[in-house]
């Protein structure tokens, strides 16, 4: 009867190689999925920060382009005050002559 108490115990032994290398496959396996994710997060952040730094340079670049665009328009309200200022006399003797209401001629 010796050797069915071997085989019983040789299959426990079995049995339990399989349970801890089951285990060890399910560690492992963990433990990559961690390091996935780890891998993932700091790519998924250099991606977020070269994000970033595209938008920031964007930013700029637009905000720079509003300014020149509101100096240049600064500028042109400026002359066009100036021109109607200097001929405002002008325009409206014209504006009054069109009208047909210039009593003077």
């Amino acid at each position: 009867m010796k050797i069915f108490e071997w085989a019983k115990e040789v299959e426990n032994i079995y049995k339990e190689l399989i349970e801890k290398s089951k285990n060890q496959n399910l560690k492992e396996i963990e433990e990559l999925k961690v390091e996935n994710e780890k891998l993932l997060d700091e790519f998924l952040l250099k991606k977020q920060n070269l994000v970033n730094i595209a938008l920031n340079s964007i930013n700029k670049e637009v905000n720079k382009e509003i300014s020149q665009f509101e100096e240049n328009l600064k500028s042109i309200l400026k002359k066009f005050e100036q021109d109607y200022n200097q001929n405002k006399k002008k325009i409206i003797n014209e504006i009054i002559k069109r009208l047909g209401l210039d009593f003077n001629a």
